[in-house]
């Protein structure tokens, strides 16, 4: 079947659980549908191609079952090892959610929903969010239509861009510039050229982006940045396929092809007057979404696998903890992100034949970015911080114990409320049924790590 670009809601999803790392510091996930009958996790068992080997993962370790009405849940089969979800020591039974993270011993696994009949993986990854991207690239590429491409900072939108461009036919140049980046009256000559005396420094005449990329794609990054008193000049060019020089007289045909890309909500800028409604019609005739790194945390070790060449770790593995606090972070730079971490771990592991190492300067990198990300996001629309018993019990109630929707819902992360949940004594589970009560078992120590992230 053909997958579609945004799946419809009466699609079909499937239960995954992703490999994502084991002995030997795996960066190639595989994937396995949990079956109605559910899953045993232990050491020699074979869920996978191999048996489990870990050496500190029990025979039979924890189990995933599958109840009649579908969820998902996961408990530890009381070994001495313990079962951390998130980071965090599993107690009693947890039903999961997509993107939770399992830790089995030095084996890490990331649970998902998978569309039914989707191809394997694609250029971009194997996320469904993704592949839905790679999809929209071909339906859209080799066309002539304008595109919008939306998404947070780190998320790759340059690089979608690039793939839309090679894959046009188009046989010009591939163009990009920052909006962001220039006055009014620079961004207007860097676009649309000059010509010699048009202002003082136009010593030369200057052909403008619009004619270096003819026969090709030009980028315009950050395109809600372009001024409001510049917008009428865009417009006409996208509409004519014709350019006028700053100072010039005369109107010189062009071949371009416009994408633009925006990590903000731009139907927001339009309804509050800073960005014309027929302009951002004429761009987004086509818009791709990308989906934020913490939404497709099985992409993880993909992504990682094709970035350690390129900041010299070429070889290099992945410690168990350091793989954990990978996939387990809330990335809010995204891709950008984790190059950073990664470029970071191979600095400070100072044995070069060691695997990567969760050292104290990676530990306090991902601290320090979510801190100035909290804080900007503190100032930019208050969230709460806390909440009591009575309203964590509504809270249950209102999303049926989900805990990522509720999270999302009053602006925490979800391992915050997972945390205070527990400090009332108050199981997410429960509210399935709509009785509270306190979790089962004690509470394992939590890793040393987890406050980095």
């Amino acid at each position: 079947m053909d997958y579609p670009n945004f799946p419809p809601t009466n699609v079909t999803t499937l239960p995954v659980l992703v490999l994502c790392f084991a002995q030997g510091g795996r960066t190639a996930p595989q994937r396995r549908k949990i079956p109605r009958e559910g899953l045993l996790l232990g050491r020699g068992v074979s869920v996978f191609d191999d048996a489990f080997r870990d050496a500190h993962m029990a025979a039979r370790h924890a189990e995933i079952k599958v109840d009649r009405a579908g969820r998902i849940t996961v408990r530890d089969l009381g070994t001495p090892y313990g079962t951390r979800i998130n980071g965090e020591f599993l107690s009693g039974e947890r039903e999961l959610e997509s993107g939770d993270v399992l830790r089995l011993g030095d084996t890490l696994m990331v649970y998902t929903r998978m569309v039914e009949g989707r191809p394997a993986e694609s250029d971009l990854g194997a996320n469904d969010g993704m592949l839905a991207v790679q999809r929209s690239i071909g339906c859209v590429a080799a066309r002539r239509h304008s595109v919008v491409i939306t998404g947070e900072t780190g998320t790759g939108k340059e690089v979608v861009a690039r793939m839309i461009h090679e894959k046009s036919g188009r046989h010009g140049p591939f163009v990009a510039v920052n909006c962001s980046t220039f006055t009014e009256a620079l961004l207007s000559s860097e676009l649309f050229g000059h010509t010699k005396g048009a202002f003082t420094g136009a010593v030369t005449d200057s052909p403008g982006l619009f004619r270096a990329a003819n026969g090709g794609t030009l980028l315009l990054d950050e395109m809600a940045e372009i001024p409001l008193s510049l917008q009428a000049s865009l417009l006409r060019v996208l509409e004519t396929q014709e350019v006028r020089p700053v100072g010039g007289t005369r109107d010189i045909s062009v071949d371009v092809r416009v994408i633009a890309t925006v990590n903000q909500e731009m139907m927001d800028l339009v309804r509050a007057g800073k960005f014309r409604a027929d302009l951002y019609a004429r761009l987004a005739q086509w818009t791709i979404r990308l989906p934020k790194l913490n939404e497709r945390r099985d992409d993880i070790p993909l992504l990682v696998g094709k970035i350690l060449p390129r900041v010299d770790g070429r070889g290099r593995t992945l410690s168990p903890d350091l793989a954990e606090a990978l996939l387990v972070h809330d990335w809010p730079l995204n891709v950008r992100g984790l190059l950073n971490i990664l470029s970071i771990a191979i600095i400070s592991t100072e044995d070069e034949e060691a695997p990567l190492a969760f050292t104290p300067e990676v530990q306090m990198a991902m601290w320090t970015t979510r801190s100035l990300t909290a804080e900007v996001e503190k100032t930019a629309e208050p969230t709460r911080t806390t909440l009591d018993k009575e309203e964590l019990e509504e809270l249950m109630v209102q999303f049926n114990g989900h805990v990522a929707a509720a999270g999302r819902h009053v602006g925490m992360t979800r391992s915050k409320l997972y945390r205070l949940l527990e400090a009332h004594g108050l199981e997410p589970n429960a509210f399935r049924e709509g009785v509270a009560r306190a979790p089962q078992g004690g509470q394992n120590q939590a890793p040393s790590w987890q406050h980095a992230l």
